[in-house]
């Protein structure tokens, strides 16, 4: 997979017992997300909250994959970041637990984020909320606790710039990973609550919802927001979704289809 092979220049610890390894690609893929045409320091925060921020959901996969009895190792790679643990020893509950802990503990660390900022700059709920739905619109309506910390948007603020990140990618990020597009997180729990109903065509169900909903939201994306970057990350999944339904076609007509990954 892009990005997922491994190579000498990649970064390796272990840390709470799941050994991590960090592909040199996930920190230029990250770098261009964030880019800031001549403003490093900016570019160098994002690149910090996304490491944080996806290495904290990775771990809440491995964690409670261990948690059940399942050994972990974790990758940061080209397109995001991996868990990497044996399902086969899991229960199908076992294994929602696993997927949810991911998203959940991204949000997590956003709560943790906002109640920091709260206790050392005396921000309140309403100028969380105020930050979040209209920093970027009208942030001449931001709340009196965030103008303690004395933020504008045209000067550079490490503050500002890690609150900000760390709320965006935790929120933004975690909400998409949950849609039902296989294979993030949210479509993965769509093929293991489909395959429950139907262990013959659970698969093929997750599949169909997951190449409309990535394609619709690719062409909904380059529609309002103009962006290339996630145009092309949806029509990816898209096109993977496909070629998965292409193949489930083939091996049913072949008669040789056996879905029985809800089992």
């Amino acid at each position: 997979m892009f990005g997922a092979t491994e190579t000498p220049y990649d970064l390796r610890f272990r840390a709470l017992g799941i050994p991590v390894r960090v592909h040199p690609l996930f920190w230029v893929i990250m770098a261009i997300i964030g880019w800031e045409p001549e403003n490093l320091p900016v570019v160098l925060i994002f690149v910090g909250c996304a490491f944080l921020s996806i290495l904290v959901h990775e771990y809440g996969h491995g964690l409670t994959a261990m948690r059940n009895g399942a050994p972990a190792s974790i990758v940061l790679w080209g397109m995001g970041g991996l868990c990497y643990n044996d399902t086969s020893r899991q229960t199908p509950g076992q294994r929602l637990a696993v997927i949810a802990a991911g998203p959940g503990a991204g949000f997590l660390l956003c709560g943790v984020t906002m109640m920091t900022y709260s206790a050392l700059f005396g921000l309140t709920f309403s100028d969380h909320l105020a930050f979040i739905t209209q920093l970027a619109r009208q942030p001449s309506e931001i709340g009196p606790g965030l103008r303690k910390l004395e933020y504008g948007l045209h000067a550079f603020n490490p503050r500002f710039e890690i609150y900000w990140d760390l709320v965006q990618i935790n929120i933004v990020w975690g909400v998409l990973n949950i849609l039902p597009i296989w294979p993030l997180d949210g479509g993965r729990i769509c093929e293991i609550v489909l395959t429950r109903f139907s262990p013959y065509q659970g698969r093929r169900w997750t599949h169909v919802i997951s190449l409309l909903a990535s394609g619709l939201l690719a062409v909904a994306i380059f529609t309002y927001t103009h962006s290339l970057f996630s145009t092309i990350f949806f029509g990816y999944f898209a096109f993977m979704n496909y070629q998965m339904l292409d193949s489930i076609h083939r091996a049913q007509t072949m008669g040789i289809y056996d879905d029985d990954s809800g089992r």
